[in-house]
């Protein structure tokens, strides 16, 4: 029996991607829904991540002027239900934890990537090699050894 990922092609979906994809006025909507169409017409496999899925209701409902979107935890459980239908999601993988430890420590992650060396952890776990995300940047250096930006 294959995995979900061994003979297609997978990308995650960073949480910036799924705030836009969700929020019509967001400056990048379009952007995304466009690159969303253009993987998924490529033969792409569309993932999330639960640490996605925690990030997207955080910001979800943080407040308005806290640079949240001020939802209800009734209006987040609705936008995480539409995602869950609209894109893979799967567990972490059993392995998440110490894959996670070895990205921080060959990486030398301190502070707030570590949430970002998590999510690489993850797509490893998972065998996903590609990420869509609005910041790439924050996953510069994992770019080649580890993943590969969309």
């Amino acid at each position: 029996m294959r995995s979900g990922t061994e003979s297609v092609k997978a990308a995650l979906l960073d949480t910036n991607i799924l705030t836009a994809y969700l929020t019509p006025n967001h400056p990048s909507h379009q952007f995304v829904i466009d690159e969303i169409l253009a993987l998924r017409h490529r033969g792409y496999q569309l993932w999330v991540a639960p640490q996605c899925l925690y990030e997207l209701w955080a910001v979800l409902t943080r407040p308005i002027e806290a640079n949240g979107f001020g939802r209800t935890p009734e209006e987040a459980d609705q936008a995480l239900e539409r995602v869950r239908a609209d894109f893979i999601f799967r567990e972490d993988p059993p392995s998440i934890v110490d894959e996670w430890r070895r990205l921080c420590v060959a990486y030398q992650i301190v502070g707030k990537r570590a949430h970002d060396a998590r999510i690489v952890a993850y797509m490893r776990g998972h065998g996903i090699a590609e990420l869509l995300t609005l910041n790439s940047e924050d996953f510069r250096s994992f770019e080649g050894n580890e993943i590969r930006l969309l």
